[in-house]
């Protein structure tokens, strides 16, 4: 008797881990929405989900004041007429976005911990959480696209000679800010949204091909913006370009695998359920 339980019971647990897996999959998780929006305020590592935490938001804040001062440092340094060339480049779009979404995530935290500690306003709290999926998606890009545009730089582009510091922020502390930002917070990652950063790559790669057939040049004269985006040879660039979009795909899934590790460890220390539980979506959407 007491193996037959057994046995019906690790069927039931195989089945449940199944269905949870399937549910990854489901369309409507492709859209920013999400049952408990409070999870967006509240780091994985507070043992109190209910209400936001100090360090948290130092934390938070630290990161988009560091973000902001590397986002300005990036084109005041720049010459005069290289400044309207400025947008041109992908990690100054990296870099952008990964600073609109530190200053989000900032702005919720900062509104969440006046309403719920200091002014008892839940209705402020409830305000600011409304920007929980403009956060989301800008999230969802920022990761990704850090990690890619870091990856790309250091193995593809990058050479020794014109190494300097701002050169290493933009190209490596992107990258670094955003692991620390993914560790610190609980709100989950969804393997649909690698669309965003897919998206995203896109536009930029669309963007590069009309600045070309416009005859723009690049900061140096160069008719690419980056020697992988020479659109003079349209095959080649091309092969890059579907290459870049299967790294960041792989990238972002790779995201979502630690996450998934990150919430397993947290349920080991603390003894908190997933935070992302995917076994009834009904729940989870607004």
């Amino acid at each position: 008797m007491v193996v037959g339980v057994y046995i019906v019971s690790k069927q039931n647990k195989k089945a449940k881990m199944v269905v949870t897996w399937k549910d990854n999959f489901i369309l409507s998780n492709i859209w920013p929405t999400f049952g408990s929006p409070e999870i967006f305020v509240m780091s994985q590592w507070q043992r109190d989900k209910q209400t936001p935490s100090y360090l948290y938001v130092l934390l938070r804040v630290a990161i988009f004041l560091t973000f902001f001062t590397i986002w300005i440092l990036s084109y005041t340094m720049e010459s005069s007429s290289n400044k309207p060339k400025w947008p041109l480049y992908l990690t100054n779009w990296g870099l952008t976005v990964c600073t609109i979404q530190s200053f989000l995530s900032s702005l919720m935290l900062i509104c969440a911990i006046l309403g719920t500690n200091v002014l008892d306003n839940s209705e402020l709290t409830q305000s600011a959480l409304k920007a929980y999926k403009t956060y989301w998606i800008t999230n969802s890009m920022a990761t990704t696209i850090a990690f890619t545009i870091s990856f790309v730089y250091w193995t593809l582009i990058h050479q020794p000679e014109y190494w300097s510091i701002m050169n290493f922020m933009v190209h490596g502390m992107n990258a670094i800010l955003m692991i620390i930002d993914f560790c610190a917070v609980a709100h989950p990652v969804r393997f649909l949204h690698f669309v965003y950063p897919v998206g995203l790559a896109f536009v930029y790669v669309t963007m590069t091909a009309i600045f070309y057939a416009c005859g723009g040049t690049a900061k140096n004269g160069d008719q690419f913006i980056y020697p992988i985006l020479k659109w003079s040879t349209p095959g080649i660039t091309v092969a890059y370009c579907i290459a870049i979009m299967i790294l960041i795909f792989f990238i972002h899934t790779l995201t979502f695998f630690l996450y998934k590790g990150k919430v397993k460890i947290a349920e080991l220390c603390f003894g908190e359920p997933e935070s992302d539980s995917f076994s009834d979506t009904a729940m989870q959407m607004l």
